[in-house]
């Protein structure tokens, strides 16, 4: 509710055009009574009856249009709801970061980005305009009522609230299916898209069969779940048209034998004509059908609490809310050529405090190229998204004399670029790969690939730039996707580039084009670099070694070879691999 301010425009417009529909349905109710009332009782002949038909026309055609354009104003407030929530989502995430992001299956963000935010639609659109039509167009209605009979008014005035009393009474637990059902598509879609991607993993250790049987139960729990909330949508409506049916069959009993004598009540005195019977009979659908449609969309408020509810849940969690509360500093980065300090640096994980990194400190100085080196969760992933701000942290981190938490994490990380060990190419141009929706030219995209040594790549393929790239690089080797990835990262200066392991998936070739691409990046840019190969290592001009969360040397590569027995045994350890190999 509290997203739906910027579109209280289209709301408001939905309900005055909905309010419109039923006064021309009040309308066209009064012309249809006057034709029969004047056929039947005074015997007019058609002929002189033109104009109401034409009148009545009109008011088909007047209706139509007002109830065409509050679905389309109705329709725009949802939209921009839905956008506005979507951003707030994809707000949320981009301040966790990808540490946090990696902790669910990728499957279930796409659901609540998609499917939950989709289920708020219904809700706004039609549920919140028709909340208030079901207030004003009722009592229109029996303004309208009340000067004719004042019995009817009185039947509407007393059977109105049952269908809303009955609608919160059989919905009361739509919500909590709703919220179950949602529980389950996210668990679902996480665990069919994890299956997925890993297919010819399952296929190779013969597991297909065993994960089939959890994909069937997952899908089974979800179509039970699913089944509950129709069952109880269904039940709903059911609920609603039996008492709004009961409503104007009492109506309609209390007309008919008012017209023919038996009732004497209601109607001032002068009894009930044809028109007036005929008149309120005709609105008393219309009477009870807001209420009816309010019943109908009562199901969509219950999907969207469901839905919101896991929305909120996200939005306001706890987790990773120290890294997001430490990187609102407002502190600008000016300095293109940056130095990196840490003193005490620690850092631990919010859910169950475990420590990741404890007490490391070493200093960086602007141009170095820094290799950071250790077995397996040594913390080496751990210290690279401490260093973007992804990670809360305890001690000091300063970059360039300022602390990292002071500076604002936009601007912070506009200055460095990253490359991984596995290249993401999207399904776009060459051109569009290398951009990656910034403001670049032509000049600047070939310019960077230069500097990646990957024009070899521009003339291979057909269009230059504008050939289109498959996705995850199909039609690319892995060491062109590499350069491409390289080519994004350095299109534009950057203080700080975090490289991790990019060269492991490589083969020897492919290896020496890249690390030939690196060495012609500006001597003023700070290096990082994840690696375990010796001869990288070598070529660094310092060393930090992380073992279980501590650093355990730092230094030059000579230093350390003549003066660290850790180092040392490391680097056997990686020759006698390399050897293996």
């Amino acid at each position: 509710m509290a997203q739906t301010a910027p579109a209280r425009k289209w709301l408001m417009a939905a309900v005055a055009l909905g309010f419109c529909t039923g006064l021309l349905f009040i309308a066209q109710a009064a012309v249809l009574a006057s034709i029969i009332y004047k056929l039947v009782m005074l015997s007019v002949p058609l002929s002189e009856l033109t104009l109401f038909f034409v009148a009545a026309g009109i008011l088909i055609v007047a209706r139509a249009l007002c109830q065409w354009g509050r679905e389309q104003v109705a329709c725009r407030a949802g939209i921009e709801v839905r956008q506005i929530i979507r951003a707030a989502i994809l707000t949320r995430l981009q301040q966790m970061g990808p540490v946090t992001i990696a902790s669910r299956p990728a499957g279930s963000w796409s659901t609540m980005l998609v499917e939950q935010v989709d289920e708020l639609h219904d809700f706004v659109a039609r549920y919140l305009p028709q909340m208030a039509l079901a207030v004003v167009i009722p009592l229109a209605i029996l303004l309208v009522a009340l000067p004719l009979n004042w019995a009817a008014a009185v039947i509407f005035l007393v059977t109105a609230p049952l269908v809303p009393i009955f609608m919160a009474m059989v919905g009361l637990k739509a919500a909590s299916a709703n919220r179950k059902n949602f529980q389950a598509l996210e668990r679902l879609g996480g665990f069919f898209l994890d299956r997925l991607k890993g297919m010819e993993t399952l296929r190779l250790f013969q597991r297909g069969q065993y994960e089939h049987e959890s994909l069937k139960y997952a899908s089974e729990d979800f179509r039970i779940k699913t089944m509950q909330v129709l069952k109880l949508a269904f039940l709903s409506s059911t609920v609603l048209e039996f008492f709004a049916s009961v409503s104007i069959a009492v109506l309609a009993v209390y007309l008919g034998m008012s017209f023919l004598g038996y009732l004497e009540f209601g109607s001032y005195g002068e009894g009930v004509t044809l028109f007036t019977g005929l008149f309120l009979l005709l609105l008393a659908p219309e009477f009870y059908q807001p209420l009816r449609d309010l019943g109908t969309h009562y199901h969509a408020k219950a999907k969207a609490v469901g839905a919101s509810e896991l929305i909120l849940e996200f939005l306001e969690s706890t987790e990773n809310t120290e890294t997001v509360s430490r990187s609102t500093g407002s502190e600008s980065l000016n300095s293109k050529i940056i130095s990196i300090e840490a003193h005490k640096l620690s850092v631990t994980t919010c859910a169950d405090s475990k420590q990741l990194l404890s007490d490391i400190s070493f200093a960086i100085q602007p141009g170095q190229k820094v290799a950071i080196i250790g077995s397996s969760g040594a913390g080496k992933t751990t210290l690279l998204n401490t260093l973007v701000g992804f990670h809360p942290y305890q001690g000091q981190l300063s970059i360039d004399g300022q602390e990292l938490s002071a500076i604002q994490p936009n601007l912070w990380r506009k200055q460095i670029a990253w490359l991984g060990q596995q290249p993401l190419i999207i399904h776009g141009t060459l051109f569009e790969n290398v951009a990656f929706g910034r403001d670049l030219t032509e000049q600047q995209v070939m310019a960077a690939l230069e500097k990646a040594q990957a024009l070899d790549i521009v003339e291979r393929l057909p269009e230059g730039l504008n050939s289109p790239l498959q996705e995850q690089g199909g039609n690319l080797s892995v060491g062109q996707a590499q350069r491409v990835a390289l080519a994004r990262a350095i299109a534009e200066p950057v203080a700080l580039l975090i490289l991790d392991e990019p060269t492991a998936s490589l083969d020897r070739e492919s290896e020496r084009q890249v690390l030939s691409a690196l060495d012609r990046i500006s001597k003023n840019c700070t290096t990082i670099t994840v690696t375990h190969r010796l001869h990288q290592i070598s070529d660094m001009d310092q060393i930090l070694m992380l073992e279980q969360g501590r650093l355990v040397a730092a230094g030059s590569p000579k230093e350390l070879a003549e003066n660290s027995s850790v180092y040392q045994n490391f680097v056997r350890e990686l020759a006698g691999s390399f050897d293996n190999a």
